[in-house]
């Protein structure tokens, strides 16, 4: 349980898509955004985040180095690092050290350049994450998801086809978010001819290799309209090949998150979940308890999770066409789902942020006062 509430201070979100500035100089120029307006002599506390800065920009001892460019020579600077949930941790880090009572006010950065490898070698680089089993069958991240993908569909009763509604919905709000990394909505004909990478998953189904960053301020003592109501993370076997329709590292997540914020799942009313793959945000639909198993598929094809449905989910586009610069992605979420409570006006929110292949998982619960 948070001891202490938590309030959201001045997030910012980059633009996702190519950059030509290195880790470090794209990290300062976001956190300048978020402290026009907070009194940086208040900062006693920095979390930097970065996934692989040292595979994609050879940039080393970051967290110190924004520190020093900040001028806060003062504050407890560390970096914060669980593969592709990278950004949630960073914000669970800050949230657990605030509540210590040692800091007051943490400034929390994540960034990611990966444009300046080819996929192949991203590719690399990502597959570091699996364990030494699934490297020694050539293993890649799309390819366990594909696996589980074609579980899904063999479990519930769906086909490749249906998945477009999905990858329709993702493409269709990234065309409204101006800072989306991907502007381009989709026919059915699109996606069916588009390349597959590993069957059933195709182009339109797997996020892009983004460059962005994104910044907040967190803080214990001085109030906003939005609060970090829960947090809850999971972890799972690194070394497991029992691949299934529903991440366990999850379901902790969430169940924690819930009991820490105090609500049941039917208290959400919009969502940003993991969506590296088109399927991974059905699955985090029905782990999170925001539809029945087998279901989340059918309420997209129903708009129930449409930008203007019932249950918004990834109304920003999602990893998908906002862009997935790896540990920018989890500060994203909760800079996007901020931006559309605001304009919809609703009380509380929920993200969901995956780590390797859904065994470093967390969820973090938003409500707006």
């Amino acid at each position: 349980m948070l001891e202490k509430k938590i309030y959201i201070h001045s997030p910012f979100h980059s633009k996702f898509g190519k950059h030509d500035k290195d880790v470090l100089t794209l990290s300062i120029e976001t956190a300048h955004e978020s402290l026009k307006n907070f009194d940086i002599d208040k900062i006693d506390l920095l979390v930097f985040t970065s996934f692989a800065p040292e595979k994609y920009t050879s940039e080393f001892h970051l967290a110190t180095k924004i520190a020093d460019r900040l001028k806060l020579n003062h504050v407890f600077a560390i970096r914060s690092e669980t593969a592709s949930s990278s950004g949630a941790s960073a914000v669970h880090l800050a949230c657990n050290l605030l509540q210590s009572n040692r800091f007051k006010n943490a400034l929390v950065i994540g960034t990611e350049i990966m444009s300046r490898l080819s996929r192949e070698e991203s590719n690399l680089v990502l597959g570091g994450v699996l364990s030494k089993n699934m490297q020694n069958f050539s293993m890649s991240m799309a390819q366990g998801a594909a696996m589980i993908t074609n579980l899904y569909f063999k479990k519930f009763g769906y086909k490749k086809e249906d998945l477009f509604h999905v990858a329709k919905k993702l493409h269709f709000n990234g065309f409204q978010n101006p800072n989306a990394h991907i502007k381009k909505e989709i026919s059915f004909e699109d996606y069916i001819n588009a390349p597959i990478f590993s069957s059933p998953l195709g182009l339109y189904d797997i996020s892009p290799l983004s460059d962005g960053s994104c910044s907040m301020i967190l803080s214990n003592e001085t109030k906003s309209n939005f609060e970090i109501k829960g947090i809850g993370h999971g972890t799972s076997s690194v070394d497991s090949l029992d691949l299934d329709t529903s991440f366990s590292a999850s379901k902790k997540a969430y169940s924690r998150a819930y009991k820490d914020a105090k609500i049941s799942p039917n208290d959400i009313q919009i969502a940003e979940l993991h969506d590296a793959f088109t399927p991974f945000e059905l699955i985090g639909a029905e782990d999170a308890g925001l539809c029945k198993e087998g279901f989340a598929l059918k309420n997209v094809m129903d708009g129930v999770s449409s930008i203007n449905g019932d249950l918004p989910i990834n109304a920003s586009g999602g990893l998908k066409t906002r862009g997935h610069p790896i540990a920018a992605s989890g500060l994203a979420q909760i800079v996007e789902i901020i931006r559309f409570m605001k304009d919809k006006n609703l009380a509380l929110g929920l993200t969901h942020s995956i780590g390797g292949l859904a065994t470093n998982n967390f969820a973090t619960i938003i409500e707006q006062t």
